[in-house]
């Protein structure tokens, strides 16, 4: 009978054969075990959000979670004075900037005269319209790669464009690699200058990168783009989304025909809506020149973050406004895609 009323626990009968009442101090322990479960139980609710966000309630519903994203926008800022010397003690005080015409929620960081990694892709026009320029814009390209790229922090990629375009060269740090990838180009055929931009976007997409850098597209053409695939406004857009900054090397005369001014104002439509330049190149001491300047201002710029005031990523154009003292002239890209 002993045995049979222990395996019956708090149910267990009496001698009597009535139920046995719980005791009190059976009832205290009763409770305190209770509240002992339920308070590990709201515990593990609270410190382990990652594990509820993983789950889902009765039918598939997913379990109640909160989630915020930042946006942070990068932006580079050239500042030059009016004989196009570079400015370079400007504050954050000194500049607002303004995000689809709202002023920004505020500046995550600046940081005047950016020394951030470089990722340059040059792209030379092949075609047959430039084979008289095309030995000496070789061989300034080349100087400009030794002159501009650190071998520890910066790479750089080749790019020839005729009808067809060639990556003579991928991303690399190895100044024999990209000097050979430009000795590999020969000038013939029709000129796809937007498509060549294109694969210059696609290539800089394609180097990951664990902290932030600079993107910038060195493009030397005449600008008459007869056989390319996708248009201006589309390439501008490409380079928009790599946050790629395309400084174009015209080599174009000065005073040239109707069809060759049309080529340039289309090349200063591509640079200016990037933050970039365009820069005369139709003899071999402008190009010495203008690949100096382009070195130059790669590593004399500011580079800033900020918060937009909308509330997160949308996906659609937003223009970028930066105003600074008058008597300054500054230069950036004309807006970004958000995401």
């Amino acid at each position: 009978m002993q045995d049979q009323a222990s395996r019956c626990g708090f149910r267990e009968l009496c001698r009597s054969g009535q139920p046995e009442r719980f005791s009190p101090d059976a009832v205290n322990r009763t409770t305190l075990a209770l509240l002992i479960l339920l308070f590990v139980l709201g515990f593990s609710v609270v410190t382990c959000p990652a594990q509820l966000a993983g789950n889902s309630g009765p039918l598939g519903s997913p379990v109640f979670t909160v989630s915020k994203e930042v946006q942070e926008v990068n932006l580079v800022l050239t500042v030059t004075n009016r004989w196009g010397h570079f400015v370079h003690n400007l504050t954050e005080s000194d500049l607002s900037i303004l995000d689809n015409d709202r002023p920004v929620e505020k500046i995550t960081y600046f940081q005047p005269q950016t020394d951030l990694p470089l990722r340059v892709a040059l792209v030379v026009d092949t075609s047959s319209s430039i084979i008289h320029r095309f030995g000496f814009e070789q061989k300034a390209a080349t100087a400009f790669l030794h002159r501009v790229l650190r071998h520890d922090s910066d790479l750089a990629l080749v790019i020839g464009f005729n009808q067809q375009v060639t990556v003579a060269q991928p991303a690399t740090e190895d100044m024999n690699l990209l000097s050979a990838g430009l000795k590999k180009l020969k000038p013939e055929g029709e000129t796809a200058v937007y498509d060549g931009v294109s694969v210059a976007c696609q290539e800089l997409m394609h180097v990951k990168d664990n902290q932030p850098s600079r993107r910038a597209i060195i493009l030397i053409t005449d600008g008459e783009d007869n056989h390319s695939r996708i248009g201006l406004q589309q390439a501008v857009e490409r380079a928009l989304r790599v946050e790629a900054v395309v400084y174009v090397l015209s080599t174009n005369p000065e005073y040239t025909i109707s069809l060759a001014e049309e080529g340039d104002r289309s090349m200063r439509h591509l640079a200016e809506a990037t933050g970039g330049r365009l820069l005369r190149a139709d003899s071999q001491s402008d190009v010495a020149s203008a690949f100096s300047k382009i070195a130059k201002e790669l590593r004399s710029q500011y580079a800033i973050g900020y918060k937009p005031a909308n509330q997160g990523p949308d996906g659609l154009f937003h223009r970028l406004s930066v105003l600074g003292p008058k008597k300054f002239h500054l230069f950036h890209r004309s807006g970004y895609y958000a995401r």
